[in-house]
């Protein structure tokens, strides 16, 4: 479900202009899916989704021009986060964060750009 889920969501984004697929995996103990997507502002998303039987990995991680934006991920580190494992690097800062998706990613960087470009005009 995570595969499928995962290329329509990005498949039919308004930011999405370009789609890579990298890898996909659908066992039954396992889906994985490993995409690019390129933004209309420039900047790619690198997607990292695998799930199985309660529990779920993750990793967004959103970089232009060859530079790390932000990346939200669940990797086992940072045990001193009120929200371990779950956080958000941002530049060289890490902070705690919330479970999150594709879409409330999506969600995030759409905003981000809006406000871009409200700032710009």
């Amino acid at each position: 479900m995570v595969v499928a889920r995962t290329i329509a969501i990005l498949r039919n984004h308004s930011l999405v202009i370009e789609l890579r697929i990298v890898k996909t995996l659908v066992d039954p103990q396992i889906e994985l899916i490993k995409a690019n997507a390129t933004l209309k502002d420039g900047s790619t998303l690198f997607v990292n989704e695998a799930t199985g039987e309660n529990w779920r990995e993750y990793s967004y991680h959103l970089q232009k021009d060859g530079k790390m934006i932000r990346r939200w991920d669940n990797a086992p580190h940072h045990r001193d986060l009120v929200n371990f494992p779950h956080h958000v690097h941002d530049g060289n800062d890490i902070f705690s964060s919330e479970d999150v998706n594709l879409t409330d990613v999506l969600n995030f960087i759409e905003d981000k750009i809006r406000k871009t470009e409200i700032k710009n005009s």
